[in-house]
């Protein structure tokens, strides 16, 4: 009995006619042939956002502050969505701290990459499992925890209960969201062994002069808590709006401060803080009571110097060295015939002038000249006199085929 031929040869399909086989072969093939055939390319798979970077945090009283960088790029290189969600997540060593979510909301974040030593890997496992999401950042509270790029949060309760003299140990992790609702991966771990805090400070007080605002303090009481002897000193231009720095770039050994980076005419609050720096991040009190400072400007310029006068042309002209204040407004020329009284303002001239002409002077007469500097303040603060110089003009020519009188 011989076999069918190829080109006969058949297969059924449940609920379907019989079909030649190298039709159907062929049909199976066609897809494949158009593999490497030249068209429009498709478009790449798109990434979310990139991680956030830099993150760290610090103890403030019994809050604990998480700071760091939004990403400005995606995974792939791109330029990031815009940023919708951020959300933070937190694990106490030995378990959960509480909030929403569990390790199916770190998923749903991006995860926690496993790369780095073995420590790191474990950690980041943990982490996975046990941490708890504790806020979601949207909205308002999006715009007021994000500046630029900068991102600061304060953990809402990250102590619940008094602090045991132990103290605990946080662990954090920050994720954001894109506008196309794509998760970043989760930030590098941080971790903060809260204790108990120190003591604020006591007594603030300010005291302006021309070039500084200084600002001291009293050392807290102890009252069986740990001494610190450091302090940092944070300014607000807006009521209760610190900056996240200090003031002083390292903690300050002593109980005072001089700020000299300062505008007359506005008004900052200061408070002070002690603090405990240790390995890990440094310990902070809650802030002092507040001092309010709003310096006004009563300080005069500098005398002016090296005034010298000239009878030069029919005018009598006026020299003397420029000043160097900031806030320098001009000057003011005062004249007199008597070279000790009777000094009477005659003109001005600008900041960045240092001559003047007098056109008024009489002929034959002895002026005596004398300068002072103004700044900026309204009403502007004026200097004392500089030294006092004086010249005249030559008397008129008398008339021709006129004697002048006797005596000139």
């Amino acid at each position: 009995m011989s076999l069918p031929s190829p080109a006969r040869r058949v297969i059924s399909l449940p609920g379907a006619p019989p079909l030649v086989l190298p039709i159907l072969l062929a049909a199976l093939l066609l897809p494949a042939a158009g593999c490497g055939k030249k068209g429009p390319p498709l478009a790449p798979l798109r990434h979310g956002p990139d991680r956030v970077s830099g993150l760290s945090c610090r103890q403030k009283g019994e809050q604990v502050i998480l700071t760091g960088l939004l990403p400005d790029r995606n995974q792939d290189g791109g330029p990031v969505a815009e940023i919708r969600e951020v959300r933070v997540f937190r694990m106490e060593r030995g378990g959960l701290t509480g909030g929403t979510g569990t390790a199916g909301g770190i998923a749903a974040a991006g995860g926690l990459e496993s790369a780095g030593r073995p420590s790191q890997r474990t950690a980041s496992r943990q982490f996975s499992r046990e941490a708890a999401r504790i806020a979601t950042l949207s909205g308002e509270d999006l715009e007021k925890a994000v500046s630029g790029r900068r991102l600061v949060f304060v953990d809402p309760d990250p102590l619940p209960g008094a602090v045991p003299e132990k103290g605990r140990i946080l662990t954090y992790a920050v994720a954001v969201v894109d506008s196309s609702r794509r998760p970043s991966p989760l930030s590098s771990l941080v971790a903060i062994h809260i204790l108990p805090p120190p003591l604020p400070p006591s007594n603030l007080r300010a005291e302006v002069s021309e070039k500084r605002i200084r600002l001291a303090w009293e050392p807290p009481a102890a009252e069986g808590k740990e001494e610190t002897g450091l302090y940092n000193l944070y300014r607000a231009d807006a009521p209760g709006a610190y900056s996240e720095r200090p003031r002083n770039e390292k903690p300050l050994p002593q109980p005072f401060f001089e700020d000299e980076d300062f505008t007359f005419g506005k008004t900052y609050q200061y408070v002070a803080r002690s603090v405990i720096v240790e390995k890990g991040p440094a310990r902070e009190s809650e802030d002092s009571l507040p001092v309010q400072v709003a310096p006004a400007d009563v300080y005069p310029p500098a005398v002016p110097t090296g005034l010298a006068v000239s009878a030069e042309g029919g005018v009598i002209r006026l020299y003397w060295f420029p000043n160097s204040e900031s806030d320098l407004g001009g000057y003011r020329i005062y004249r007199s015939d008597r070279e000790g009284e009777g000094f009477a303002a005659i003109g001005g001239a600008g900041p960045e002038e240092s001559t003047y002409s007098d056109g008024t002077a009489l002929p034959g007469v002895r002026y005596y000249y004398a300068v002072t500097a103004v700044d900026r303040s309204v009403p502007p603060n004026e200097s004392a006199r500089s030294e006092v110089h004086g010249d005249r003009l030559p008397p008129a020519a008398p008339p021709a085929g006129r004697e002048p009188p006797a005596g000139t």
